[in-house]
Order: C-alpha cells, then structure tokens, then sequence
C-alpha cells in the first residue's frame, strides 16, 4: 500500500517538472536555448523523482536516480526503453549548455528536448495515475 506522504511528494514533484517544462517553452520562445535545454532536463529528472517518491526512494546523485529509473522501471518493461534515450540527450544537451563555454545550443536541439520533455511527464504522469488507480481498487476490493 503506497504512503499518503509519498503520494503528496510525487505530486509535488510533478508539479516542479511541469514547471520546469513550461519554462523550457518559455525559453525557447525567447530564444535562450541553452536555458531551455537545462529546463527541459530538469522537468523529466523530476518526474523521475516523482515516480521514485512513490517508493520513498532518492538518491543525492543524478546518475543513480536515472540508474534507478532504468534499472527498476525501463529494463522491467514498465516504462518504454525510448524514455533512456530521452533523458540522456537532454543530460549531454544540459552539460553541454550549462558547461561548454564554447558550445551553441541550437533551436532544433532545445525544441527536440521539449518535445522530449513533454512525452516524458505525460508518460510518468500516466504511469502514477494508472498505479494509483490499481491501488485504490486494490484497497477497495479488500474491504468487499
């Protein structure tokens, strides 16, 4: 049975992705790609975060929550393996952007990333949903 506390986490947690995510879309209105790539990976490591909360899981390093990710939820089928691909490029594009003093963010590249972004919290967003309706009915059929 899921913890109403991790359950609140998570939605805090999704709620700091989509942020993250309309601010990638904001960014690249503006024109600042570099922001946006940094903002579109930041809105699917957290919803990663939210989906681990459910399992009062975290970890202090990126590479081990995305390890976690792949491990427990990509490599076990529950999470589409294009999702890996997802989140690595918009890591390389958000060490590049936030790191390479010489290298140019492109429009392209912070759009793909959004776009990526976007798939990425619908897709956890309908994960959560479907594991918290499983669970309610779970509890449900238990007291009939």
């Amino acid at each position: 049975m899921l913890d109403q506390k991790n359950i609140e986490l998570s939605n805090i947690r999704l709620q700091k992705s989509e942020k993250c995510y309309l601010a990638a879309i904001q960014d690249v209105r503006n024109g600042d790609y570099d922001s946006a790539n940094n903002r579109a990976y930041y809105s699917m490591y957290h919803a990663i975060r939210s989906l681990l909360a459910l399992e009062g899981v975290d970890f202090k390093k990126h590479s081990q929550t995305i390890g976690y990710f792949n491990k427990n939820y990509v490599h076990a089928k529950l999470i589409e393996a294009q999702f890996t691909k997802m989140i690595t490029e918009a890591s390389n594009s958000r060490n590049s952007s936030d790191y390479d003093d010489y290298y140019v963010a492109t429009l392209e590249e912070a759009e793909q990333n959004t776009d990526n972004a976007n798939k990425f919290i619908e897709t956890i967003k309908q994960y959560i949903e479907e594991r918290l309706k499983a669970e309610n009915n779970g509890i449900i059929e238990k007291f009939n």
